[in-house]
């Protein structure tokens, strides 16, 4: 009974000692990811070309704007370029030459795992 005082302050001391730098792993860890996010930002808006104005980027025949009104023809020109934005960010997963799991032996552990379901069991090797 008389260590039980010591054993009890050096768990506190040892555990509290991971806890402390199990949080600034975290720390460090977020203000990693922070950084790395304005770093993307930053690229990002430095790879977005100068604005251009519509009748540069999108031709419409006169026939279809007679029956719009200035804000009808600004509300799709905004979701048009919405949805162009939309796209280009989405443009890896379109892009892909394969659907995801659709490659039987994508994975060696994937390989492995099914070798055992399909293999009876053999006792001692």
């Amino acid at each position: 009974m008389e260590h039980l005082g010591f054993g009890l302050w050096m768990t506190v001391l040892g555990m509290g000692s991971v806890f402390l730098l199990l949080l600034m792993l975290m720390l460090l860890l977020l203000a990693i990811g922070w950084l790395d996010k304005r770093s993307v930002k930053a690229a990002a808006l430095a790879d977005q070309p100068e604005e251009q104005s519509l009748g540069e980027e999108i031709s419409i025949a006169p026939e279809v704007l007679a029956g719009l009104s200035d804000k009808q023809i600004a509300a799709i020109s905004v979701a048009v370029f919405a949805h162009q934005r939309l796209r280009r960010l989405q443009a890896a997963p379109v892009m892909r030459s394969y659907e995801p799991g659709s490659q039987l032996f994508a994975s060696r552990w994937v390989a492995i795992g099914r070798g055992y379901q399909h293999q009876p069991y053999r006792r001692g090797n």
